[in-house]
C-alpha cells in the first residue's frame, strides 16, 4: 500500500484520542496547552506548501503522549490535515521506518498533497534521543534502570515545551523548500 492509501485510511486525531484512556488524555491535553508554538513557526510551515501528516504510533507510549501533540498544534495551525496510523495494527507500514531495527514510535511522515513522502521525523528530538542513546549500554548491563532513563526523558519534555519539535520541523520543511 502506498502512504497515500495508509493516509486516507488512517485514524482522524479525534478518533484516535478516543482510543486514550483518561490518563492518556489528560497528559496529551496538558502536552498540546503547553507546547510553544509560535506564529512565524507556524507561516514557515505553512509556507512549505499543502501537507498532509501520517503519524504512526499508539496510545501507550510515552514519547507520544509528549510528541504528538505538539506535531498536531503545529501542523493543524499550518492548515494540514493529520491522520494517525496505529503502530501495532500496520506492521508493514512501521517496517518501512525501522529506528536501529526497532520499531520505535512516534514516526511522523510528512507528504506533499501528492502522496508524496517529503521528510520522515521520529521517534524523539535529538535532544532525546541523546539521553536514549546515551544510557543504552548502561541499560543492556544493568547498571541503570530503564525507568529512570525515561524519566530523564519525561523531564526534558517537560522543560522544553515542545520547542525543539518545533525547530526540528521547520528546519526540516525549510531544508525541504530551499533545495
Amino acid at each position: 500500500m502506498d502512504l497515500n492509501a495508509y493516509f486516507e485510511q488512517g485514524l482522524t486525531t479525534a478518533d484516535y484520542e478516543r482510543l486514550m484512556d483518561e490518563k492518556q488524555q489528560g497528559l496529551h491535553a496538558l502536552y498540546r496547552k503547553r507546547a510553544r508554538i509560535e506564529p512565524e513557526d507556524v507561516e514557515r510551515i505553512r509556507s512549505a506548501g499543502p501537507l498532509r501528516v501520517l503519524v504512526i504510533t499508539e496510545p501507550w507510549c510515552g514519547d507520544s503522549l509528549a510528541i504528538f501533540p505538539v506535531v498536531l498544534g503545529l501542523f493543524e495551525s499550518a492548515g494540514a490535515e493529520v491522520r494517525v496510523a496505529l503502530r501495532d495494527k500496520n506492521p508493514d507500514l512501521i517496517d518501512r521506518y525501522l529506528t536501529n531495527g526497532g520499531r520505535a514510535i512516534p514516526i511522523v511522515v510528512v507528504l506533499g498533497d501528492d502522496g508524496a513522502e517529503r521528510l520522515r521525523w521520529g521517534p524523539r528530538p535529538a535532544p532525546a534521543q541523546a539521553i536514549v542513546t546515551e544510557h543504552r549500554e548502561a541499560v543492556a548491563a544493568g547498571m541503570i534502570d530503564r525507568i529512570e532513563v525515561h524519566k530523564r526523558v519525561r523531564a526534558f519534555y517537560a522543560g522544553d515545551h515542545g520547542t525543539t519539535i518545533v525547530k526540528e520541523f521547520v528546519e526540516l520543511l525549510s531544508d525541504r523548500i530551499a533545495s
